[in-house]
Order: structure tokens, then C-alpha cells, then sequence
């Protein structure tokens, strides 16, 4: 009888000791697996295309994209911790911190040098502006408080035009800018990224400003990730970046492979189709700290950080060689 007793209890705690390791397994596999946010912009396409030709199950990254229709949706999952990370930009970065969420960049999307991810500010086709100093005295369209409110006033600053004379119309639904500025009505002029600007100035808009002619560099978009994930997952981390980069290679290597995937994630109007060309990224990139520091210099000086968070704070470099 004893040793029946014996036999019972040494079952039972295999049994247990069974349950808990795979309970164990269980919370390992769930904090491997990142669930990522992405928009359906061009700066979001290494990530699609990662996707496509399964380099995250290649790297042993568990990754899931989730998409998002709005900037302003994707920051919302992210500060209710229903996102691991996300392409976003250092603007949007630097007020979800601000907001408690630890997050920083491990790796830029587009931006590592002026050539990539083209903005441009275009007036209406009905309108004679057409050089940035005819800006003066007129109204631009804007979305406040994001990359295109900071980008129209680095232009200013860059080409000496004086802000006060410009004043700025706050309209963030880019489709609607883009109607408002071809109708030429309310506002002469816009801030317009692509496809969008492209869009507008196949339908007869005026470029008055390409910042990719500046000769200096302004505008990035990046990906973030929690540094609770950097903390606590790095080897998928790792996996994570070697799938991201590789899509970047495949990209720049083979662009007319992915162009039709190119033209959805971006949703290229039909009249640009035979226009468009597939963006070129940089692949195992970060910020550099000149422009992280001038974005952060940039919140402070609109009262929207009370104090800038330092570039190591924001982004994670002992990754960027993977």
C-alpha cells in the first residue's frame, strides 16, 4: 500500500512538473511572436514584402503585421500595448514616450539620405505660384503637430522664407488636401507626400518645393519597438532585422518584381501606375543623431515634449549591424 502511495505521488508530480513546462513554453512562444503596425505608404513595403516571401519564418521571427488605415489608429493600438512596434516616424516616437510607452527605432524605413521618401509642397493648377519665395503671404496645408507641420518649417528655415508671412491651414485628411489644393479654393498650396504628390502633379499642380533637391536631409520614418521587447526578446529582435533587411536587399535588387505588390501597399492611383517606380531603401540604417536631435529640438520648441529625450533614449544602435 505504501508503495502505492509512493507511485501516486511521483506520478503526480511528473505530471505537474509536465504542466509547467509547457505552460512555460507557452509564455515563451507568445512573448517571441511581435505583433508589428503598418500603414499602406511605400515606407511600409520592406515589411510587406518580408512578409510575402516568409524571410520572418526564414529568421526564426515569429511576426505578425497588423494593418492600419490611419496614423492616428496605429498610435492608439500601440499606446494600449496591443502592438510590439511599429513604422511610424520620430514624431509620432517622441509623444507616445512622452506618454509612457518606452519605445525606440532600431531601424530607419526611408530617409537615410535626401533621395528618399520624397515630400513636396505643390500649389493649385490654377495658381502662379511656383517658386518657394511666392509662398510668402499665402496659405499652405498642413496636418499640425506631425511630420509635415515639422518638414514646412525646416523648408522655411532651410530656403530663409519668413514663417510669419505663411500661414498655415490645418487639414490632416490627405485626400481632402489634395482635392482642396487641385480646386485651388480655399488654399493655393499643400505639403503632400507620395504617391499622393505625384498624383497631384499629374493632375496639373505646381511643384513649388521638392525636398529632395535641398541638399539636406529632413524627413524619416522609422521602425520602432518596445524596449521591453529589446529587453526581453533580442534574439527575435535580431531575427526580426535580418528578415527586415534582407526584403531591403530583395527590394533594391529586384524592384520590378515586387512593383505590383508596391502599387497596393501604397495604393498608387491608376494614373501614376505607369509612372511610379519602386523606392529604393537603406538597408542596416538608424538615425543619425543630427536629424533625431533637430526633430526632438523642434517638439520642444512647439511645447509638445518639456524636454528632449537624448538621441540613446530613442533609438537602439547596438542592433543596426545585424
Amino acid at each position: 500500500m505504501r508503495q502505492y502511495h509512493l507511485s501516486r505521488i511521483i506520478f503526480m508530480i511528473v505530471i505537474l512538473a509536465f504542466i509547467s513546462g509547457c505552460s512555460e513554453d507557452t509564455k515563451m512562444t507568445k512573448h517571441s511572436s511581435l505583433k508589428i503596425g503598418v500603414l499602406r505608404i511605400d515606407d511600409s513595403l520592406p515589411l510587406y514584402v518580408a512578409e510575402k516571401d516568409q524571410l520572418f519564418q526564414k529568421y526564426g521571427a515569429d511576426v505578425e503585421l497588423i494593418k492600419f488605415g490611419s496614423a492616428s489608429d496605429q498610435s492608439k493600438a500601440m499606446e494600449a500595448g496591443e502592438l510590439d512596434g511599429m513604422m511610424t516616424d520620430m514624431i509620432v516616437q517622441n509623444l507616445i514616450k512622452k506618454g509612457g510607452i518606452d519605445v525606440k527605432t532600431i531601424a530607419l524605413a526611408l530617409g537615410a539620405t535626401e533621395k528618399e521618401g520624397r515630400f513636396l509642397v505643390v500649389s493649385s493648377p490654377h495658381s502662379s505660384i511656383v517658386e518657394p519665395k511666392q509662398l510668402v503671404g499665402q496659405s499652405v496645408m498642413i496636418s499640425e503637430n506631425t511630420m509635415m507641420d515639422y518638414l514646412m518649417e525646416q523648408y522655411e528655415r532651410h530656403l530663409k522664407l519668413d514663417s510669419s508671412e505663411i500661414t498655415k491651414i490645418h487639414l490632416p485628411n490627405l485626400s481632402l488636401r489634395v482635392d482642396t489644393v487641385l480646386a485651388g479654393k480655399e488654399a493655393q498650396a499643400a505639403i503632400l507626400p507620395e504617391p499622393l504628390a505625384s498624383y497631384a502633379v499629374a493632375q496639373g499642380a505646381n511643384i513649388v518645393i521638392d525636398d529632395t533637391t535641398l541638399g539636406e536631409n529632413f524627413s524619416q520614418s522609422v521602425i520602432v519597438m518596445t524596449q521591453k521587447n529589446i529587453t526581453e526578446n533580442r534574439a527575435v529582435i535580431e531575427n526580426f532585422l535580418s528578415a527586415y533587411n534582407e526584403a531591403i536587399k530583395q527590394l533594391n535588387q529586384h524592384p520590378e518584381k515586387y512593383f505590383e505588390l508596391a502599387l497596393k501597399v501604397a495604393n498608387v492611383p491608376e494614373i501614376l501606375k505607369g509612372h511610379y517606380a519602386v523606392p529604393v531603401f537603406t538597408p542596416n540604417c538608424v538615425p543619425a543623431q543630427e536629424n533625431v536631435e533637430r526633430i526632438s529640438d523642434w517638439l520642444v520648441s512647439r511645447g509638445l515634449l518639456d524636454k528632449a529625450f537624448p538621441y540613446e533614449d530613442l533609438v537602439e544602435t547596438s542592433l543596426e549591424e545585424q
